[in-house]
């Protein structure tokens, strides 16, 4: 399907230097984060097992998929990575459909919106076989649900994120 919202977060995309630099490592790591608490409260709205990195809108509706041809020119874009980059651009994508097909979605914040911005920053992340997930220079356990739960609320406007990196 191609929705608004979709079509809008491709261009974004679209735009991301995904080859990345290091010198927003700390706003990255701290989107990262957000993610994965983001992540693990709609595990647990849909009591799903599978976190951080997964298609939240598959579990919710299956129908609600991006059209193939859109990740392709994204694909074509991001080049070489590990294949959870190019899936976790696909759900991001997959939720904006869904976000603009359904009217009944928990009132749950955004759950891609922090791993788009940590793109757009600057790059990739890499999973590590020892259970980390590697952002620029950084390591941060996965750790597990209830730990991802316990995490204050990141605020995602650009002025705190910049802040963060001239620390």
């Amino acid at each position: 399907m191609r929705t608004a919202s979709a079509l809008a977060l491709a261009k974004r995309f679209e735009r991301v230097d995904w080859v990345g630099s290091f010198d927003r490592t700390r706003s990255r790591v701290a989107l990262m984060r957000e993610f994965m608490r983001r992540s693990a409260l709609w595990a647990r709205e849909m009591r799903c097992d599978e976190w951080p990195f997964f298609d939240i809108a598959g579990h919710i509706n299956p129908e609600a998929r991006i059209e193939a041809d859109i990740v392709k020119v994204i694909a074509d874009k991001i080049g070489l990575q590990q294949p959870v980059i190019l899936e976790t651009v696909e759900w991001a994508l997959n939720f904006a459909v869904l976000s603009d097909i359904s009217t009944d979605l928990a009132d749950l914040p955004s759950p891609f919106e922090p791993l788009v911005q940590m793109y757009e920053r600057g790059g990739t992340f890499n999973l590590d076989g020892a259970g980390h997930i590697e952002v620029d220079t950084a390591a941060i356990p996965k750790g597990g649900i209830e730990q991802a739960l316990e995490r204050v609320p990141l605020d995602l406007d650009e002025e705190g994120l910049n802040a963060l990196d001239e620390e």
